[in-house]
């Protein structure tokens, strides 16, 4: 018979975990940047492959970023259940297909599908990381939390260069670039692990949210344009959908999602917080290469520009989440929002080149300290639900950057980008509230903080 021990994450110092799993981890992590800041940067090329207009092709954007959410939640869960070990490798395999799916694909429907897969795996990537950074032993956790957000952070600075040079050979490889994640796998699979029982999922939860979250997005798309009878309908089935999630949640102990995380408070402002953050992020993302572009300016030209403001937000995440540490969680998450509120407006006032490139830099800083403190903070207070809390704060926050991205292409279209980027200030403008709202938790980033999760059983 087994007996309760720690997890390997929290066993194995010297180890399985072995040296810099903070930056193991955070290469695993960092090229599913690449699916909205890569993509991003190449979207204007694929508009002029793809029989669509702009106003259609957002969905590159939007779904991708759904599915990284419905991953994330999946694999965390799963993480949970299973055991990281089977999650790594059902992400290898998601990523590699999606990829594969997205280079043959000869239409925008065809082109989405192949990114949804590619997003999906790339969620499961980001839960087995996020997860097993975040569960690391109190005496390792910081180091291994500042070396994540840092390689987050500079996987982001590359990102507007990376999709620029690959769209220059081909604006399909600018989507397929979050496969790059499957190079870190061989590093990571030591530090995984997989549980002797495989505990029952329960897929038709798996299948409400992953209905609730498309709803959702649907939502976005037509409200922000122009909204009627079929936004009306599409919100109603989706309020019915939610009501269900809620309930099965409520019911089940063993449901998809884990039990008293969605009723939770830290959670709603947490997840508050992650949204808003994301929302504006993506709604800079897709605004910066249109303008540019617009400007003259060709697809190399917005990577180069990007380029520098983005290595100052890499630095800047760094130092900002080890600042976490003296000041409460929830007022570094207010000054980053604010920052990128501030930037998000002057962009609308500005649209200058170095204007453009100087709020970047807050996004990318915005959006990494967000991703690094708030998985930190769920870590510590989700207790042995931690996969799962960590894949559900990511679909909430993912979610909140389609939404963001879709306010802001409807505007485009509708009052122009000045208006367009006013509207997507508001996001985070909310989440500078909600986050000082956030419960503080000394323990996230202290050396002496344990987790406080549930002993994992190993074979």
């Amino acid at each position: 018979m087994s007996t309760p021990s720690r997890s390997p994450e929290e066993g194995s110092t010297a180890g399985t975990v072995g040296r810099g799993p903070g930056w193991r981890w955070g290469a695993l992590y960092g090229p599913a940047v690449y699916g909205v800041s890569a993509a991003a940067v190449a979207l204007p090329a694929s508009e002029r492959h793809l029989p669509s207009d702009s106003a259609v092709l957002i969905w590159i954007l939007t779904a991708y970023a759904v599915g990284v959410g419905v991953g994330a939640l999946a694999g965390g869960r799963l993480a949970d259940l299973w055991g990281s070990r089977p999650v790594l490798a059902t992400a290898a395999a998601l990523l590699t297909v999606g990829a594969l799916v997205c280079l043959i694909a000869s239409t925008l429907a065809v082109v989405v599908a192949g990114r949804v897969l590619l997003a999906a795996g790339s969620g499961a990537a980001m839960a087995a990381a996020l997860t097993a950074t975040a569960g690391l032993p109190a005496a390792r956790r910081p180091t291994a939390l500042a070396a994540f957000g840092a390689c987050l952070a500079g996987f982001s600075a590359t990102a507007p260069l990376a999709g620029a040079a690959a769209a220059h050979w081909s604006w399909r490889v600018a989507l397929v670039l979050p496969v790059l994640s499957v190079v870190a796998v061989p590093a990571c699979w030591p530090m995984t692990y997989r549980l002797p029982r495989r505990t029952p999922v329960d897929w038709p939860g798996a299948a409400l949210v992953t209905a609730c979250a498309a709803g959702l997005l649907l939502i976005a798309h037509t409200a922000a344009g122009q909204p009627g009878v079929a936004t009306i309908m599409i919100t109603a089935a989706t309020a019915a959908l939610a009501v269900g999630v809620a309930v099965r949640a409520r019911r089940r102990r063993d449901g998809f999602l884990p039990r008293g995380v969605l009723s939770a408070s830290w959670f709603r402002y947490a997840a508050a917080t992650g949204a808003c953050v994301y929302g504006g992020l993506f709604g800079l993302l897709y605004a910066i290469p249109h303008l540019l572009t617009r400007q003259g300016h060709s697809t190399m030209d917005i990577g180069l520009l990007l380029l520098p403001g983005a290595v100052v937000g890499a630095l800047l995440t760094r130092a900002t989440v080890r600042a976490a540490r003296r000041v409460r969680q929830g007022r570094v998450l207010a000054v980053v929002s604010l920052l990128l509120t501030a930037a998000l407006c002057y962009a609308a006032t500005d649209q200058r080149p170095w204007a453009l490139a100087t709020a970047s830099t807050a996004a990318f800083t915005a959006a990494a300290v967000a991703q690094t403190l708030l998985s930190g903070y769920a870590t510590t207070r989700a207790g042995a639900a931690r996969g799962g809390a960590i894949g559900l704060l990511t679909l909430v926050t993912f979610l909140g950057g389609a939404c963001g991205a879709a306010v802001c292409a409807a505007q485009w279209h509708t009052a122009g980008p000045a208006v367009a980027l006013t509207v997507a200030a508001v996001l985070p403008a909310v989440g500078t509230i909600t986050a000082l709202r956030l419960p503080h938790d000394s323990r996230l980033l202290t050396r002496t903080g344990a987790v406080h999760a549930a002993p994992i059983r190993r074979a």
